[in-house]
């Protein structure tokens, strides 16, 4: 029997829990825990140990909390607790043998509960721990019908997510993501009761876009979920997974705060010893950084992950911009032999294709092209369409058939603007403006300054670098003088006129109460779009136009 002081704690617990105070709810559990062995107790620090990142304590506090409801016969919530267990030894612990274990042991426990969502939860979890989305579909399909049949939202919005990446897996994209969205709306409309579930939905979406090569989508709901969030007093749900959370501010062209995320998921995996849940930080970390033009930092970063499948891509972009083509070449094939012929290819031959023209062998990149039309075709995704558009602009200006390019360039374009994906518009404006430096030098320095303008924007400095580069061999406008504050958003003029008062990193970082990293890549961003080489020269041009306060 537990008495009314216990009983008061654990509600107390439970209403922390749902305030999102993580520590706090620890806490009282522990308190708990001290007196009375109740696996409430257990289940309850299990979870706010997970949301503070201490998998290992909250697996263990998991595993006392299942033992203790089956001492007590309280079958239902054992269940729940193997099925947690089942995904976290094969999410974040990578140990398949006794993730198997514990689903089996659901599956046990299931067979003398009565039917209801029990049965739905078994079948959507056998499904998350399927290695091919695609074979989960059955499982989904019954977990959904469970969920309507018992009303239960959080079930029926994982069922959904998960039926739509399977169907995306399977070749029916615009049938997939419409389940996908199906799927955010009910995370969105504030139809769940458990926070893991949102997680859940937000990392399946983050997979289904990028499976579907559409990102833009991220973006599209993006403004959604952080309303969502502000509105229920919840800032950190996207914490179930840094990877996915850094897409969702990629997407909106936050690189500051993606970077912010992606680096501190990969030191906490590193002291954790933990794998990561999706997409490895260190793959998406490295593709940032060769669009801030830091191509050493990428390599090491990829340095252990080469051969992860989720990292192939990330390593032949490294070794093409290192010049290592040969490698890149090998890597991508590699990884397109495992993919097939579906619209995960479409970035993979993207990539082949610009690989095959550094290599000078055009040929080999005209029939890459072709594949890439060829499923663009197929699949009339419009994100896989812009994409062969691209790619074969690229190709058509590399064997001379400018007029051609100019055709393919203009529609990528169009297609990028429609689709909200501001970054691959400009590559193809950038595109345009080199095949065309030589026949219609005034359109391309237009074409130039304006994927010049995109890419200082959003901190894509590489890129940024290229476009000014081009610019600067055409004749077009500097980057720097007055007009070359209009480059800078409103955050990096105030991190200047603190440079002009000689401060350091972390002094700009406590005045304007952001991290010291993200003053840092403010600092850098400043330096490249105005082409300044230091500090120095960045407090003398602030003084110079009257910014310092």
């Amino acid at each position: 029997m537990v008495d009314a002081a216990v009983s008061e704690r654990l509600r107390e617990g439970e209403s922390l829990l749902a305030s999102a105070e993580w520590a706090a709810a620890a806490a009282v559990f522990d308190s708990v825990l001290a007196v009375h062995d109740q696996p409430e107790a257990h289940d309850g620090l299990a979870t706010a140990l997970w949301w503070l990142r201490n998998v290992d304590q909250a697996v263990a506090a998991r595993t006392a909390a299942y033992a203790g409801f089956r001492r007590f016969g309280q079958d239902a919530r054992a269940f729940r607790s193997a099925l947690w267990l089942a995904r976290e030894y094969a999410e974040s612990l990578g140990n398949e043998p006794v993730s198997r274990g514990w689903l089996a042991r659901a599956e046990g426990i299931a067979a003398g509960l009565p039917n209801g969502v029990d049965r739905g939860w078994l079948a959507v979890t056998r499904g998350l721990l399927r290695t091919d989305p695609a074979t989960a579909r059955d499982d989904a399909r019954t977990a959904l019908e469970v969920a309507r049949s018992c009303k239960d939202p959080d079930l029926e919005a994982t069922a959904l997510a998960l039926l739509g990446l399977g169907t995306i897996a399977a070749g029916d994209v615009p049938e997939g993501m419409t389940l996908v969205d199906e799927a955010m709306v009910v995370v969105t409309a504030g139809e769940l009761r458990d926070k893991i579930v949102f997680g859940d939905i937000c990392c399946m979406v983050t997979r289904a876009s990028e499976e579907a090569c559409d990102t833009s989508r991220l973006g599209q709901w993006n403004k959604i979920l952080l309303r969502f969030m502000q509105s229920t007093g919840h800032p950190a749900l996207l914490e179930f997974c840094g990877t996915c959370c850094a897409e969702i501010f990629l997407a909106s062209g936050d690189i500051a705060s993606a970077e912010d995320w992606l680096s501190k998921t990969l030191r906490e995996l590193e002291q954790g010893g933990h794998r990561a849940r999706c997409v490895h930080p260190a793959a998406k970390l490295a593709e940032l950084r060769l669009l801030q033009g830091r191509v050493e930092e990428a390599s090491r970063l990829l340095a252990g992950f080469e051969d992860r499948t989720d990292a192939l891509r990330a390593t032949a972009a490294v070794r093409l911009a290192a010049g290592d083509t040969a490698v890149a070449a090998a890597l991508l094939h590699r990884r397109i032999h495992q993919v097939g012929e579906g619209l995960l290819t479409v970035p993979l031959l993207a990539l082949l294709a610009e690989v095959e023209l550094a290599q000078h062998v055009p040929s080999q990149a005209v029939a890459t092209a072709e594949r890439l039309d060829r499923i663009a075709s197929a699949t009339r995704w419009p994100r896989a369409i812009a994409s062969s558009l691209l790619t074969g602009g690229r190709v058509a200006a590399a064997v001379g058939n400018t007029d051609l390019a100019h055709e393919r360039f203009d529609s990528a374009i169009a297609i990028f603007g429609e689709l909200t994906m501001p970054l691959e518009a400009a590559r193809a404006r950038l595109a345009l403006a080199e095949a065309l430096r030589e026949s219609d030098r005034e359109v391309a320095v237009h074409e130039a300054g304006v994927a010049l303008a995109v890419f200082d924007g959003a901190g894509a400095n590489g890129l940024a670098d290229k476009a000014a580069a081009l610019l600067r061999s055409l004749g077009g406008p500097a980057r720097t003088g007055p007009k070359a504050l209009g480059l800078l958003s409103r955050r990096e003029r105030e991190v200047l006129a603190l440079l002009a008062e000689a401060m350091t990193n972390a002094e700009i970082a406590e005045r304007l109460f952001i991290s010291a990293k993200t003053a840092e890549h403010h600092v850098s961003s400043i330096l490249a779009k105005l082409q300044l080489r230091s500090r120095g020269e960045a407090a003398a041009f602030a003084l110079r136009h009257s910014l310092a306060e």
